[in-house]
C-alpha cells in the first residue's frame, strides 16, 4: 500500500469510529426520550381513565335527574 492510500484508509476508519460514537450518543438520547414518552403515555392513560370515570358519574347523575 502506498502512504497516500494508507492515510486515506486511516482517515476513513477514524471517520467511521466518530460516526459510531455519534450514533451511540444519539441512540442513548433516543432511548431516554422513548422511556420518558412511555411514562408520559402511561400517566395520560391513567388521567384519561379517571376523567372517563368522572364523566360517567356525571352522566349517571344527570340521568337520575330526568323526570
Amino acid at each position: 500500500m502506498t502512504e497516500d492510500t494508507l492515510q486515506k484508509l486511516e482517515q476513513r476508519v477514524a471517520d467511521m469510529i466518530k460516526l459510531v460514537e455519534d450514533m451511540g450518543r444519539e441512540n442513548e438520547i433516543l432511548r431516554t426520550d422513548q422511556q420518558m414518552l412511555r411514562q408520559e403515555f402511561k400517566s395520560l392513560q391513567e388521567k384519561n381513565k379517571i376523567a372517563r370515570g368522572r364523566v360517567e358519574q356525571i352522566v349517571s347523575r344527570l340521568k337520575s335527574l330526568e323526570p
